[in-house]
């Protein structure tokens, strides 16, 4: 008797070799009958009559199998090897789509091969009640190219003649003698010593027709999704680091957390390393992703935006990227984004297409982790949220992507406002901004290794006295410690090589460039804005608070009074957020916690010394023209003293700054910058020692009572004039003497 599951088996054949005969004419029916492709056409239309003619032969006709059908059909292993062969066949001219589905589900089914069941026609309808079939899908299968063809008809013939090979072709006296043979054809062929070697020779070519179809789904689906090139900065970066740096940043609370897998088990969580210019952001990333590569069982994707590769004027980018790493690894990813290829008839996906599959996919597969650095190096910082094209309109629809997700995501960037407002509101947000003292040992190490590496034939003790004194003057910056690498001559002595790294690298001001021309892409009155308190952050004397500085900001020339209806309603963090840092970007910072102080006592510091530096030669300087020339950046900072010292003169005639009102209290806005500008002025008159008119006339005019606020301030100066810091004391004397 023989087993229910052949029986079943050997009457589902004659449906699977039904439905492969209907896909070899589809196939047929949309070849590309040009002249070059007639040679193909022949070999196609040879091997389909040879298909037919077995089928006949071994006994399968009008989808039906005969009683009389070749006995080796009767064998499990030959018969499954035959529907292997029959779905192969069926695959490869049924079109792409058909074919990736059928490899991915029914070709690769165990049970379906024991179970003899059909393979279903997959004919998903469209809304208009077309067929996935359809003429613009096949007919883009049918335009795919000539080598793709040839290929798969190459195939087709290799596997019709297995078919033959397997099962071969008799006459019917044949067949009929060997069923009413003692031993059946399929005994003979299980006691056949060579049956191994031709079942696994045909599985052999099998799989790796299947694993073609694979790839090239694969590239489709890439091609679709518009994932960019790979690029090798987080590899470049990995092998850059030094052994041993890097370390601190698994020791602070906040990394750790985000990293542990017990962090938001049943929510997102997303973490934001930011850093001035130049920190070395992008290899700390590029080790933490390796961490989590090397650590996680479940899916890592990472993009690293830069100037240096494509993707930048995308973020975009990266969410695609992200898609095609996590499906290559993990199947129900795959599915996921091949059902949503079929759904859609665009050429390549549509940003709007992409953030609903990059949802889909992180709910089909849980607990993803996702690394995206540079996000600052994108060339849509600054445009318009309303604009399609923005940062903050991509982090907004990344937010919506992810929420109610168990996804985790790390970026690292600058501390751009931009990105901060955004990823703020992210839920499971946390932060860390990378401090000079964070970095302060990896400093060390970097300037030693450049230091041993250009200067071999110092002494220890040399080459531990310069490496030091660039990791000091750096002030956390790699940028500037690798620029300083072509300073470092082996014919210099100490001396010489201690003055060239107490002086700025040439080149450093490519770090700024990007966010100095976003600032000149400002409307006019915010680009004002932006150049006065960049020109008060970099050269007032000492820190200024936050109201100090906003009525700094508001004194110009042609101003009576201090124009109170300028003055902000509240100093609150969305004032700094939006009025300080929105202009400035990472150019500067604002210091002091929010449990510490109240925004207004807060003080604005430029990230880096390096700042100051680029600013003499970028920011117009009022009614004079900066030299852009390393020599003569003493005089340009020395027109940026008479401009202040004038600002401040002004500052001090304004009557409404020496109302009883006003006084009631110096942290307010409105006389908070009495705390400067009545004691810094002559000072800054005294570091410029320049011979400016109108900075002369100012002087005399408040000394000669022409200012009718000289009692005020000489009764203020009176007061507090000598509480000036020592250093100031020694670099100016009193105005009064």
């Amino acid at each position: 008797m023989e087993p229910v599951g052949l029986v079943i088996g050997v009457a589902g054949l004659a449906g699977l070799f039904s439905s492969c005969l209907e896909a070899v004419e589809r196939f047929d029916s949309y070849k590309n009958f040009d002249r070059e492709s007639r040679s193909l056409t022949t070999q196609f239309d040879a091997a389909k009559h040879l298909l037919e003619q077995w089928g006949r032969a071994v006994g399968i006709e009008n989808g039906k199998l005969s009683d009389n059908h070749h006995p080796a059909l009767d064998n499990g292993k030959t018969l499954q090897v035959v529907r292997k062969l029959l779905s192969s066949i069926q695959d490869f001219c049924g079109g792409p789509d058909d074919a990736t589905l059928q490899t991915t589900t029914s070709l690769m089914d165990d049970d379906f091969l024991k179970s003899g069941l059909l393979p279903s026609q997959r004919m998903k309808q469209s809304r208009h009640g077309a067929s996935a079939n359809s003429k613009w899908r096949m007919t883009s299968w049918a335009l795919t190219g000539k080598s793709k063809r040839t290929k798969n008809v190459q195939t087709v013939a290799v596997l019709v003649q297995h078919l033959y090979s397997l099962v071969p072709i008799n006459d019917a006296k044949e067949i009929q003698l060997s069923q009413k043979s003692s031993a059946s054809a399929a005994d003979i062929r299980d006691a056949s010593p060579s049956e191994h070697n031709w079942l696994a020779k045909i599985q052999s070519l099998i799989d790796k027709a299947e694993e073609e179809m694979r790839a090239e789904t694969n590239r489709d689906l890439l091609a679709w999704l518009g994932s960019p090139s790979s690029n090798d900065l987080c590899d470049d970066s990995i092998k850059k680091r030094l052994e041993g740096t890097c370390e601190w940043i698994l020791e602070r609370d906040s990394v750790l957390e985000w990293l542990s897998p017990e962090t938001s088990p049943d929510g997102a969580s997303v973490l934001w390393i930011n850093g001035p210019a130049g920190f070395g952001k992008t290899v700390l990333c590029a080790k933490l992703a390796e961490i989590l590569s090397s650590s996680l069982q479940t899916p890592v994707a990472h993009f690293f935006l830069s100037s240096k590769f494509e993707g930048r004027d995308d973020p975009y980018a990266a969410v695609r990227s992200w898609i095609a790493t996590v499906f290559f690894g993990s199947p129900a990813a795959l599915d996921v984004v091949y059902k949503k290829r079929l759904a859609q008839h665009e050429q390549v996906a549509t940003r709007a297409t992409i953030m609903k599959l990059f949802r889909e996919v992180l709910q089909a597969v849980p607990s993803c982790t996702f690394v995206l650095d540079g996000l600052d190096e994108c060339t849509w910082l600054g445009e318009n949220r309303n604009d399609g094209n923005s940062v903050a309109r991509f982090l907004e629809e990344l937010r919506q992507a992810i929420t109610d997700t168990t996804v985790r995501i790390l970026v690292t960037s600058r501390s751009e406002p931009e990105i901060r407002q955004e990823l703020s509101q992210f839920p499971g947000f946390s932060e860390y901004a990378i401090s000079p003292e964070d970095v302060r040992d990896d400093n060390v190490a970097y300037s030693r290794s450049i230091v041993n590496s250009k200067l071999p034939n110092k002494d220890e003790s040399t080459r531990l006295s310069i490496s030091q004194r660039m990791a000091d003057r750096s002030n956390g910056q790699f940028q500037w410690i690798k620029m300083q690498e072509g300073f470092l001559r082996k014919g210099r002595n100490k001396k010489q090589l201690e003055k060239d790294i107490d002086e700025t690298p040439a080149g450093l001001d490519r770090l700024y460039d990007r966010t100095w021309e976003r600032i000149e892409r400002l409307r006019d009155a915010e680009k004002n804005r932006a150049f006065s308190l960049l020109r008060w952050v970099a050269f007032a004397l000492r820190p200024l608070t936050v109201c100090e500085i906003t009525e700094a900001v508001l004194i110009h020339d042609d101003c009576d009074d201090l124009p109170l209806d300028e003055l902000p309603d509240f100093v609150d963090d969305d004032y700094i957020e939006s009025e300080i840092l929105g202009l400035c970007g990472s150019l500067v910072e604002i210091r002091g916690t929010p449990s510490d102080s109240s925004p207004g006592s807060r003080k604005i510091h430029l990230t880096h010394f390096s700042v100051k530096q680029y600013l003499l030669y970028k920011i117009p300087s009022r009614g004079a023209v900066l030299l852009a020339n390393e020599s003569l950046r003493a005089s340009n900072e020395t027109l940026e003293g008479v401009t202040l010292a004038k600002l401040c003169l002004r500052y001090i005639s304004f009557q409404r700054v020496w109302d009883e009102s006003s006084a009631e209290d110096d942290d307010q806005v409105g006389a908070s910058f009495r705390n400067y500008a009545p004691e810094y002025w002559h000072q800054h008159t005294d570091l410029s020692r320049a011979n400016d008119e109108p900075l002369m006339e100012a002087i005399n005019a408040l000394f000669d009572g022409r200012v009718k606020t000289w009692e005020f301030w000489r009764k203020w100066f009176d007061l507090n004039g000598q509480d000036s810091d020592p250093e100031a004391k020694e670099t100016a004397a009193s105005p009064l003497c």
